[in-house]
This record gives structure tokens, C-alpha cells and sequence, in this order.
């Protein structure tokens, strides 16, 4: 009942003076509702679980000593092959008539090209200029234009990522941020593009032609879209690991600190590429592969070059285990070397702060990979 003193002190004074300044029924109402309302959250309050515990904004966290005590609750990938053999043997395949590396290429592409396409919705042009038929969006990888939105008055749909058929000069002048009118005057090429970096092009087209002196007032009009893929861009640097597109390290730490405090059961689960040979490819695959399968919510994590991470449902960590024999089975059938060590933690077994959690899991994995090298 002591939690409860507070509000019986508000409402008693208030009703004092409801008799000794003004009684009304509202304001009565009022001091009744307000009363009850302050009950409810000193009750959310005091029913919440245990309080969290303070960590240090670190990012950087000490491995422990290669020699580990050993952890009975890790899965060992070579005791679940039997397991695999008579529970799953009929899986369905992981790689279905695809190569990883060509694969891994293909989907590092796609989200590229989706992440243009996204921005490009959210900043569509205005379609005020009734001699404007239609647009193109384009999205430049580097090295080749391709097809992403086409654009016709308020209408935008969502294009084939064919490669833009060209004219002489038009291409090269394109990649390096210049301008372009067809040979017809019917077309006109705008690079969106800012500090020297071409993000992609906007095609116009038109029934009737364009003029040299509609290009620059045409060309201001992509300026506020390029800002946004560049801000798009810089957002992405941040966040996502050049090499393989996965989350980065800073964001691992971020989320395992939200995910140790929890009140549901997490499993951090850390994968390392025992050979190096095309392990970037690989994890790009395995990302893609996971999220299909519904394991995780993120996806993977690019903690190191050779080191993995990601969050699982404690229930899905056996799962999990049998999906990652498959996968390392299916590329050793393609004839690639490939050699994945596990570690797994639950965040509920952990006492302290959330950089123990981080330390136990890279303990799980130390431990996997000494077992399988015994």
C-alpha cells in the first residue's frame, strides 16, 4: 500500500478543497480521474521487471583467453549430421541451380538498385510540365545504367532492370555528369549526380522536342532528389559494411545492448569462416538465405572479415544449427571449401552487463572451433 500514498495524498488534499474553496462535479470528475490515472503508472511502475542495469558506451569489447571452459549448451555442426540426416533429409535446397558467387553478386545489385528505387518514390518529380510524357529513373552502379521507375504524370511503376539503349555519346558524357539531348531532340538525359558522384539519371521524354536553353531549368528541378540518394548513400556508409552491404559492427553492439535487456528471450549467435577463400560472397548468400527463412529480423551482422552475428528466437537456434550444416554441405557439393564454426548465448543466462553477453557468445565460438579442430 505504500506505493499507493502518493495518490490517496493528491486526492485527499484535493478534495478539501473542492469543499472549502468551490464544489463542482467536473472539476470533481477531474481530480477523480487524475487520481486513478496516477495509480495506474505508480503501479506500471512498480510491476516493471528489474531495472537496467547501467553500461558504459563502449563499443569495443576484450575477447576472453583462447582456453575456454567448455559450454554443454553449444551445438557442435558435426554431431548434428545425423540428426540432419534422418529428420531433414528431404529439405528443400538452399542454392536451387545458383552459382553463390554469381549470386552473391546478383543480390548485392538488386539492393542497391532497391534502396535507388525507394528514394526515388519518396522524391518523384512533380509532373507540372504538360510537354513532359514521361520519365525514366535509371540507377548507376559504376559502371552500366539500368532501368528502375518509369513515370508518367502521377503515375509511377516499377521497371525491369534492363540497360538503357543509347546513342553515340550519350553514355559516356552520362557518367561523367553532363547532360544529354537525343539526336531527335524527343529525349533528354539529366545525371543525378552531386559532389562529382553520379547516382543515376532521369530520362524525359517528349511528343514534342526539347531546346538546349530547357536543359539547366529541367536539370534544377532533380537537385532536392539528389540530395536524398546522397543522403541515402552517407546513411547506408554508416550502417552497412562496405564489402558484403550486411549491418555493420557499431550496429551489433547497438542492438545486442537493446536486445540484452529485453524482457524476451534473445540468442546471439556468432558464425566464423574458418577458410577465407570467397568468404565475402558466402556471407552475402547466407544473409539472403537466413532472412528467406525467417530466422532472423535484421539479418546477419559483419562483426569482422571472417566473423558473423546475428539475433534468433531462442526457440530457433537448433534450426538454425541444421540450416547451417546445409548450407556449408551445399557449397562443398558445388566443390567450394567452405568451414563455418558456431557460437550461440541466451541472454537470460547472463548476469551483469550486456558486454558479458558478447563475451560468453565469443567464448561458445572459441569453444566450437577448438572442438572441431580436435
Amino acid at each position: 500500500m505504500k506505493r499507493y500514498l502518493i495518490p490517496i495524498i493528491f486526492f485527499t488534499v484535493g478534495l478539501l478543497l473542492q469543499f472549502w474553496l468551490y464544489f463542482s462535479w467536473i472539476t470533481l470528475g477531474l481530480l477523480v480521474s487524475s487520481t486513478l490515472l496516477l495509480c495506474l503508472l505508480i503501479f506500471s511502475v512498480s510491476e516493471m521487471g528489474s531495472p537496467i542495469v547501467e553500461s558504459s558506451d563502449r563499443t569495443t569489447v576484450t575477447l576472453p583467453e583462447p582456453v575456454v571452459v567448455s559450454l554443454t549448451d553449444v551445438p557442435n555442426l558435426d554431431s548434428l549430421q545425423a540428426n540432419h540426416e534422418m529428420t531433414d533429409s528431404n529439405h528443400e535446397p538452399i542454392f536451387i541451380d545458383e552459382d553463390p558467387i554469381t549470386l552473391s553478386a546478383e543480390i548485392k545489385a538488386k539492393h542497391a538498385r532497391l534502396r535507388f528505387s525507394e528514394v526515388v518514390k519518396d522524391f518523384i518529380l512533380p509532373s507540372q510540365n504538360s510537354k513532359i510524357s514521361s520519365i525514366l529513373y535509371a540507377y548507376f552502379d559504376g559502371n552500366h545504367f539500368t532501368e528502375s521507375i518509369w513515370q508518367k504524370g502521377s503515375i509511377v511503376i516499377d521497371s525491369e532492370p534492363n540497360e538503357i539503349e543509347w546513342e553515340t555519346s550519350d553514355e559516356s558524357n552520362l557518367k561523367r555528369g553532363l547532360p544529354s539531348l537525343s539526336k531527335d531532340n524527343q529525349k533528354l538525359y539529366l545525371p543525378l549526380m552531386l559532389n562529382s558522384q553520379v547516382f543515376g539519371l532521369v530520362c524525359m521524354q517528349t511528343k514534342d522536342q526539347f531546346f538546349e536553353s530547357e536543359i539547366n531549368p529541367l536539370w534544377l528541378t532533380t537537385i532536392t532528389l539528389s540530395e536524398k540518394l546522397m543522403e541515402q548513400r552517407e546513411y547506408d556508409k554508416a550502417l552497412k559494411d562496405s564489402k558484403t552491404g550486411l549491418l555493420n559492427r557499431s550496429h551489433f553492439y547497438m542492438s545486442a545492448k537493446d536486445r540484452f535487456y529485453s524482457q524476451h528471450s534473445q540468442v546471439m549467435v556468432l558464425l566464423k569462416f574458418i577458410n577465407t577463400s570467397n568468404h565475402f560472397e558466402f556471407a552475402v548468400c547466407l544473409n539472403e538465405k537466413t532472412k528467406a527463412k525467417g530466422f532472423t529480423d535484421n539479418g546477419l551482422f559483419q562483426i569482422e572479415d571472417q566473423i558473423l552475428g546475428c539475433f534468433l528466437p531462442n526457440q530457433s537456434i537448433y534450426e538454425f544449427s541444421v540450416f547451417i550444416q546445409s548450407f556449408v554441405e551445399e557449397l562443398d557439393q558445388m566443390g567450394y571449401d567452405c568451414e563455418l564454426a558456431l557460437g550461440h548465448s541466451v541472454n537470460k543466462n547472463v548476469s551483469g552487463k550486456f558486454d558479458q553477453w558478447i563475451k560468453q557468445t565469443f567464448a561458445s565460438l572459441e569453444s566450437s572451433i577448438l572442438s572441431n579442430a580436435a
